[in-house]
């Protein structure tokens, strides 16, 4: 199969060798001629300046899309006027405006569109989910995540978007339904965009029907790199280190834990095979990333960013 990629960055490198050890022949495009050139060297991928001669080369049915977020509506809507299946690295675009069009166009043309949002592919996660589902902690009563890393200076991107789409996107496929009561402060120490936020809300348990409280800290200040949920429940605490998908349980009231058998997966080929394997954009699986799964988690960021931005709470309409 014959794959194109759109963006060699950091993340976009990753995507070139994934499709490279499923065999793929991959054809890249980027601006920077030193990430071209890694890509060449390094996985023997065909190489190219401009994206557009990867949308009109007909051979190539799927393209994975790697740029920066202001670009992720343009290059998606010319993908798709193209024929090409998308997989759009997250967020699938920084206003739900944006997403609309992207969405409603992949429908109009019957083509797959799949929202990078890698941890829906990791087997901590769904190892969790299956905890929950089996009630093994009891009654969740918090979620707290410490998202955290230190950068350098983005002065064209946030950490909502960038950082906060992974942890919210994660709430949403272990619980769905729609946060209520959005409260987030945040600042940027060396930049004008925020580097540090943290973001408070509630969700209801679906089984329990009782309200479940949220708290995501994120960080591009922080030294110490973190990818970590802890759920609080009745019975059980279950701590996740969601890169490394190691879980262990705890009781809370014993303070006896135990590890939890997790058989960590390749997050990344899995979800570039799972995108591959698809033909059409009904056949994306409901607990897949799909358009209007990145749609609601942008959604839930405005939310925050309304609250940021006026210093109260602010629901989601």
């Amino acid at each position: 199969m014959k794959v194109g990629v759109i963006g060699a960055g950091y993340w976009g490198r990753k995507h070139v060798d994934e499709y490279t050890q499923l065999g793929c022949r991959v054809v890249v495009s980027d601006l920077r001629n030193e990430n071209l050139e890694f890509c060449k060297l390094n996985f023997g991928a065909e190489v190219v300046s401009d994206y557009n001669e990867i949308l009109n080369d007909n051979e190539i049915n799927f393209v994975s899309i790697c740029v920066p977020n202001s670009l992720h509506h343009k290059i998606a809507l010319e993908a798709f006027h193209k024929n090409k299946n998308v997989l759009l690295e997250k967020p699938i675009a920084l206003n739900s405006k944006d997403a609309d069009e992207i969405i409603q166009v992949s429908k109009e043309k019957k083509l797959v569109l799949l929202i990078g949002h890698i941890f829906r592919f990791n087997q901590s996660i769904k190892t969790i989910k299956e905890l929950l589902k089996q009630k093994q902690l009891g009654k969740i009563h918090t979620v707290n995540f410490s998202w955290t890393n230190f950068e350098p200076l983005f002065p064209d991107r946030d950490i909502l978007f960038d950082l906060g789409v992974h942890p919210i996107d994660i709430l949403y496929d272990i619980f769905g339904g729609t946060p209520s009561d959005i409260f987030c402060v945040g600042k940027g120490f060396r930049q004008k965009k925020p580097e540090f936020a943290t973001i408070n809300y509630h969700i209801k348990e679906p089984d329990f029907k009782n309200d479940i409280f949220v708290n995501i800290q994120l960080s591009w200040l922080n030294p110490i790199r973190e990818r970590k949920m802890i759920i609080v429940g009745s019975e059980k605490t279950a701590v996740v280190e969601c890169v490394m998908q190691k879980i262990h349980l705890i009781n809370n009231v014993s303070q006896v834990q135990e590890d939890v058998s997790v058989l960590p997966n390749n997050t990344i080929r899995d979800e570039l095979q799972y995108f591959t394997s698809n033909t059409k954009n009904e056949s994306i699986d409901d607990s897949k990333p799909s358009g209007d799964v990145g749609k609601k988690i942008v959604e839930i960021i405005e939310a925050a960013y309304t609250s940021l931005n006026d210093k109260k709470i602010s629901q989601i309409t």
